[in-house]
């Protein structure tokens, strides 16, 4: 296994030779394997998403104020996903991950049909809760698999697509929704035996985790793959003790400081954004809640996703120019071109001109995603990369699935007193967000070479890794 050299110019951004350990799977299956937990990963960001599109209803069923409504694409999630996320990181260090996805998916698709058999707000509550449950198991566990089948130059090309999903996913939470209310809401209410008759929002729920648990089919050709890349001193199958995992934080501690607070704190905006951003075109512009899931859902899924590729070329781009530190160079460059268009958007005159300026920032903003995680996996030994991507998740959920909607529901709620002034809370939260990330991204440059150059000095002293 080769990293990226930290002292090499134009090698550094080259991709490596394919593995050639006899047991290394062919090129073509390896993209299977991403193809199949991209769609798991997309699967999951439309059940997490889906709240966002049915605040309204839901909101007036139950009786909710905005911060309220924002908990249950929020805080709820997020409650429970951040802590099990913890123990999964570590389970997938030393598991068979595959199994591990595969219990997950099942458990959020059953808890997302039982979001629309509530009937209160606590109960509603509680099912997001447990969906958070079910989707922490996947993010440590794909991305450790994902990273066990392909070299360090092309490790951000591969989770490109990966998660570029989520952003077909949050965006096609928003068709499916937009869809499901228009279709839903010109038939006669649904009566279920046990529960009796449903809502519109309530059946979009119960559809969206039937259909959602399809995507176990093409994880089954899924195989758990050989673990490359492992620590010097703790064999494939054993997972690292708190100590060292403890001691390796601690030595690269100005690395994973810089890179977990600038994400974790863009997060909040990220997610912020794409909750509130319906709610804003049905309110100032006067949308229908299934029209804007249409334009607004297709606007995250193609544009989000290309950007997440797009993103990853940058940095690969940015490494063959001599930058080892592209993986975090890149996303600062991104971030403070992106403020501009995604301050202006909400503050256009017209829906028009709104769509405009965010069609530029949605690509746009979307290009450190990849990159986010593969600076991670180049700089981590395998049997601690669940465990510090589980750590990463931890804090960039709680920051952003956590606060992120609620954090833009505070500025309208007790800022501007206004629910039609959610545009402007909107850019408020970038305009104070987006130069902490920089900044915080800026003094981590130097960090991340450092930590790079440890990466080299273990995995050389394990030849074939």
């Amino acid at each position: 296994m080769t990293l990226i050299s930290p002292t090499s110019g134009e090698d550094a951004g080259a991709p490596d030779a394919p593995p050639v350990s006899p047991s290394a799977p062919n090129e073509g299956y390896a993209w299977y394997v991403v193809g199949a937990l991209a769609l798991i990963n997309m699967v999951s960001y439309i059940e997490r998403q889906i709240p966002t599109l049915l605040f309204a209803p839901i909101k007036a069923d139950f009786h909710l104020s905005d911060t309220q409504v924002s908990l249950l694409a929020g805080f709820a999630f997020v409650l429970f996903y951040v802590g099990f996320g913890l123990v999964i990181g570590r389970l997938a260090d030393r598991s068979n991950r595959k199994r591990i996805i595969a219990i997950g998916a099942v458990l959020w698709s059953l808890a997302t049909m039982a979001c629309g058999l509530t009937r209160s707000f606590a109960q509603l509550f509680v099912a997001r809760t447990v969906v958070g449950v079910g989707e922490a198991t996947l993010g440590p566990s794909a991305t450790s698999i994902i990273s066990d089948y392909f070299t360090p130059g092309r490790i951000a090309r591969a989770l490109s697509v990966y998660t570029g999903a989520q952003y077909l996913g949050a965006g096609f939470a928003l068709v499916v929704g937009g869809l499901a209310i228009q279709v839903v809401s010109s038939m006669p209410p649904p009566h279920l035996p046990f529960f009796g008759e449903i809502a519109p929002w309530q059946t979009t729920f119960v559809a969206v985790g039937l259909i959602g648990s399809l995507v176990l089919i093409p994880l089954i050709f899924v195989k758990e793959p050989v673990r490359r890349g492992l620590s010097p001193d703790t064999p494939a199958g054993k997972s690292v003790s708190f100590g060292e995992l403890f001691a390796f934080m601690n030595t690269n501690r100005r690395t994973f400081f810089a890179h977990f607070a600038a994400f974790a704190i863009s997060s909040t905006l990220g997610f912020g954004t794409v909750a509130w951003m319906p709610s804003y075109f049905i309110r100032v512009h006067h949308w229908a809640a299934h029209d804007i899931g249409y334009v607004y859902g297709l606007m995250l899924a193609l544009l989000g996703a290309a950007g997440v590729v797009a993103g990853a070329r940058f940095a690969e781009w940015i490494a063959a120019r001599g930058y080892t530190d592209a993986y975090l160079r890149a996303p600062m460059i991104s971030m403070a071109i992106t403020v501009i268009p995604a301050s202006l958007a909400p503050l256009m005159p017209t829906a028009e001109l709104a769509l405009a300026v965010l069609f530029v920032s949605t690509f746009l903003s979307s290009f450190p995603v990849a990159v986010t995680i593969a600076a991670l996996q180049v700089v981590t030994p395998n049997q601690m990369r669940g465990q510090v991507m589980a750590l990463f998740g931890f804090i960039a959920n709680l920051l952003g699935v956590g606060l992120g909607p609620t954090f833009v529901a505070l500025i309208t709620d007790h800022v501007f007193h206004n629910e039609m002034m959610v545009g402007y809370s909107i850019t408020t939260a970038t305009l104070i967000i987006t130069p902490i990330t920089v900044l915080l991204l800026w003094t981590g440059l130097r960090p991340y070479r450092e930590s790079l150059v440890r990466a080299k000095v273990w995995t050389e002293t394990r030849p074939g890794a």
